[in-house]
């Protein structure tokens, strides 16, 4: 079988083995996503590398807030929401890599 296309029968849900194999590690991806996210950390957001990448992943919406509040001239705002973005960015990066140690 292909593991790709094994699929897991619960009741009326159905789940990819892949899924499946991911929803029981859960807890312990989490707690590995946090780990490699704390202060000092390979995926520390507080960095200004963390924000340069997070920007030039931005899209659409995050372009059009960062101009509205640089617009508005509330750089308190604009600060909030370049860390907003480098969190958000790295913390998708973090998950994919405690994914990839666990599950691998």
């Amino acid at each position: 079988n292909d593991t790709a296309t094994t699929e897991i029968y619960t009741g009326e849900d159905t789940l990819s083995l892949h899924d499946a194999l991911r929803s029981d590690n859960s807890d312990e991806i989490e707690e590995r996503t946090w780990q490699l996210l704390k202060v000092g950390g390979k995926f520390d957001y507080r960095t200004s590398g963390a924000i340069s990448e997070a920007l030039s992943e931005m899209g659409v919406d995050d372009s059009q807030a960062l101009q509205d509040a640089i617009d508005s001239g509330d750089y308190e705002q604009l600060g909030r929401k370049l860390i907003s973005m480098a969190c958000e960015y790295m913390e998708g990066h973090a998950k994919e890599v405690a994914e990839f140690e666990i599950n691998d």
